[in-house]
């Protein structure tokens, strides 16, 4: 009967548990299953609206169009180029021709300028057109960086919970399979419970109607047994009654036998007889009644059992009768409800707990980027008055990165670079700012090597011209100075050749009144004859005599020439053969030698101009090229190969760049120093003051920090200085990372190996307390029956229901 009753107990325990999980497995309240939307409903028309108008410029077939739009411009950009350049020559062309020609070929080149104006036009045009394809679908289209920015932010957000949803969802889900294996496994429990309660009431009606069938055949027998002894009994009772009622007549014979025959004799006789007889009877009562006693006993004894068996039957039907009380169901169902609600609270509190976190770290992003950007506009402020000079270090930089190509070639040519230029700076792009500083250094060295040998050869050049010059200046004086001589002997000539002509008949007794130096010669250096003796037939002052026929010719020559001019003409072929026309023949080569040398002079000028302007430009490239060097070095001072390069030549001026130059290099190596120096103190004279008072700054901030500081500043220069210690700095940093992340997962491993160990000494101990406790079910069913506190209690004091009774009930079962 206690199998019995806890075996009920059993089942009504996993109909329970099986009720729980079956309400717990029911969905949650739709505000804990469905959160509200966290995105607004205008964001998301933002973004479809972002989307459509983004779909509907179609940038991909823009570009293309575009593409297209850009090599017909840079065909128009080639184009107006060669025409701009035929422009120009035949607008050379043009200048150089005369005024008549001029009015002929004007109308052409107003053809010209007119075509190139259509051309610029048609560009211009070409231009506005892709301006307004590009323009009219951009400016309906949204501004896409907010929309990006939400965009990056909901990713963080998402990439911040979504790892916490997917493990919550991955616990669900196991809780949801197990919760549903346990269901499945309750079910058939249930039904296993269900088939086995049937069994069992069935086995129970069975026992109960075999224990009743053997308790009646019993009490049928006992009671067949007892009719049975009880009529034994009277039937001896009643033999003894007879047995009595013969000695009582015996014993009333004996008495009157002895009255009337012997008396002695006859008393012995028959008080052994009667003796023996008494004692058998004495005997045979006592046995009858210690059978009666023992009967009685069993009496009692089979009452007691049958009066517990009907307790047993009793309290059974009063525990099956608590269980399907409808205040005990109320109470279960409040129970499940409750725990339910426990859940959608729980469940609540959680999501709530996750917005409030999400909350708190979109504003504490918002509150970091907040102060990011105060810490930056602060630096911004703190760093504006370094603007001139970064912005001239970046044009700097930006020069040295892209300048890559050759700065001495035509500037017809620059279009074109232009348009190549691209490529040249995407395929430097790659290159690293070190790299490309050096490069530059090599390059301006040698160009800066270039321009001091040609400075050295434009500068002997110029010296030559001005030697030129100055010996074409004294030729001209002389020249001048002559073309007036000549021209005074001239008159003196034609004066004395009228004279002669006049006084004197016989040519040959003319002498010259004048001494040595006569107006017909002047001696000169080495005794020569000047130019006026050559002119007039070869004249010599010195051979004065009579004899000399050069003389003779010569005062013919002259008479024939003064002759003529007095007869008015009438000879041509005398007046031809004068000394006029050839005076005035040396003085139109006189007159076209000064033209061309005053061309010459002009040229000479224009030259030594232009070379004076180159010499400025080439001191100022040269000022700039030293400061690009004194950076250059400056930012390669602490570094590695390069910093040694330049330690190994720190003049940039003085570096080879082949044995072309190796001469040349050989004749300027006495004015590098002075050059330098010279380019040195012009360099410091155009430094700012406020670079100076920056060092000093420095020095003293770095004056004011403590040991401390100092050197963690100079470990932090030191770490920060090349790649290399960065790169070392950060697998530092990555490597102690990885070694705590160990210790800490081994130092985890060991405490859940101890705890492990723990949690099984503790299992065994329950198991060996489940052992002993095992013998006590007779006491926890009497406690049961008596109305304790027991496990397997349902009822407590009083007949209070107490839920630690109820599942402490079923977990005794």
């Amino acid at each position: 009967m206690d199998d019995t009753t806890h075996e009920q107990q059993a089942q009504t325990g996993a109909q329970s548990s099986t009720t729980t999980t079956t309400t717990t497995n029911d969905p949650p309240p739709n505000d804990a299953t469905n959160p509200p939307l966290s995105e607004p409903q205008d964001g998301s028309n933002k973004f479809q609206q972002a989307i459509a108008a983004w779909r509907t410029l179609d940038l991909s077939t823009l570009i293309s169009s575009l593409d297209t739009t850009a090599s017909d411009l840079v065909e128009h950009q080639k184009d107006s180029l060669v025409q701009r350049k035929e422009l120009a020559q035949k607008t050379k062309d043009f200048r150089k021709l005369e005024d008549e020609k001029k009015l002929v070929e004007i109308k052409d080149l107003l053809k010209s300028y007119q075509g190139y104006v259509d051309l610029l036009t048609n560009h211009a045009k070409g231009v506005q057109a892709a301006f307004m394809q590009v323009y009219s679908p951009l400016s309906e289209a949204p501004d896409p960086y907010p929309l990006l920015e939400a965009s990056i932010e909901g990713l963080v957000t998402a990439e911040e919970v979504v790892p916490r949803l997917e493990g919550e969802n991955q616990g669900l889900r196991k809780q949801n399979a197990k919760l549903n294996a346990q269901l499945e496994e309750s079910e058939k429990a249930l039904e296993q419970e269900r088939i086995k309660r049937v069994e069992v009431e069935q086995e129970q009606d069975r026992k109960i109607r075999e224990v009743e069938g053997s308790w009646e055949r019993v009490l049928k027998e006992k009671e067949e047994n007892w009719t049975a002894k009880e009529k034994a009994l009277e039937e001896k009772a009643e033999g003894q009654e007879r047995l009595l009622k013969e000695l009582k007549a015996n014993y009333e014979v004996s008495q009157r036998l002895e009255r009337s025959g012997g008396e002695e004799a006859q008393d012995m006789t028959r008080g052994s007889a009667t003796q023996a007889e008494l004692d058998i009877v004495n005997s045979e009562l006592e046995k009858a009644n210690t059978r009666l006693a023992d009967l009685e006993s069993r009496n009692e004894q089979l009452r007691v059992e049958l009066a517990q068996s009907a307790g047993q039957a009793n309290s059974s039907a009063k525990s099956t009768a608590v269980e399907d009380d409808p205040a005990y169901m109320r109470l279960r169902s409040e129970n499940q409800s409750l725990l339910r609600k426990l859940d959608t609270a729980r469940y609540d509190k959680d999501s709530e707990k996750s917005s409030i976190e999400s909350k708190l770290r979109g504003l504490e992003r918002e509150i970091s980027s907040l102060k990011a950007d105060r810490d930056a506009l602060q630096a911004r402020v703190q760093k504006w008055n370094d603007y001139d000079e970064v912005k001239r270090e970046r044009d700097m930089l930006r020069t040295i990165e892209f300048s890559t190509t050759d700065d001495t070639e035509a500037g017809d040519e620059e279009p074109q670079k232009q348009i190549n230029g691209n490529a040249d700076t995407t395929t430097k792009s790659g290159e690293s700012l070190e790299q490309l500083l050096l490069t530059r250094n090599k390059k301006l060295s040698n160009d800066l090597t270039e321009l001091r040998v040609s400075q050295n050869e434009l500068n002997q050049r110029f010296e030559q011209l001005q030697e030129d010059l100055s010996t074409a200046n004294m030729d001209l004086e002389k020249s001048q100075k002559l073309n007036a001589t000549l021209e005074n002997h001239l008159q003196k000539a034609q004066q004395h050749a009228s004279n002669a002509f006049e006084n004197m008949s016989v040519a040959g007794t003319w002498t010259s009144r004048h001494p040595a130096k006569s107006a017909y010669g002047s001696t000169r250096r080495g005794g020569g004859t000047s130019p006026t003796s050559s002119i007039i037939g070869g004249f010599d002052p010195n051979n004065t005599g009579a004899g000399s026929p050069r003389l003779g010719s010569g005062l013919e020559s002259l008479r024939a020439g003064a002759g003529g001019g007095a007869g008015g003409g009438t000879g041509t072929d005398g007046g031809n053969q004068g000394i006029l026309p050839m005076v005035t023949a040396q003085r139109d080569r006189f007159k076209k030698k000064i033209s061309e040398l005053e061309t010459e002079l002009q040229k000479q000028y224009t030259l030594v101009s232009s070379l004076r302007s180159e010499v400025a430009s080439l001191q100022r490239d040269n000022l700039n090229l030293y400061e690009k060097t004194r950076y250059v070095s400056t930012y390669n001072r602490g570094g590695g190969a390069s910093g040694a390069s330049y330690a190994a030549n720190p003049n940039p001026s003085t570096i080879p760049i082949g044995s072309s130059s190796s001469s040349a290099l050989d004749t300027t190596t006495s004015a590098t120093a002075s050059a330098s120096d010279r380019y040195r103190t012009a360099y410091e004279a155009n430094l700012s003051p406020f670079a100076a008072f920056r060092g000093r700054e420095t020095q003293r901030a770095m004056k004011r920090m403590n040991l401390l500081e100092r050197a963690v500043f100079q470990v932090t220069r030191m770490v920060l200085a090349t790649r290399t210690s960065r790169n070392l700095f950060a697998v530092y940093c990555v490597g102690l990372h990885v070694l705590v992340f160990v210790m800490l997962y081994w130092m985890g491993m060991g405490d859940l190996e101890a705890r492990g160990s723990v949690g099984a000494a503790t299992a065994a101990g329950g198991a060996a307390a489940a052992a002993g406790a095992g013998g006590g079910d007779a006491g926890l069913a009497a406690g049961a029956g008596g109305g304790g506190t027991g496990s397997g209690g349902v009822v407590g004091n009083g007949g209070d229901w107490r839920p630690e009774g109820f599942q402490a009930g079923g977990g005794g079962g």
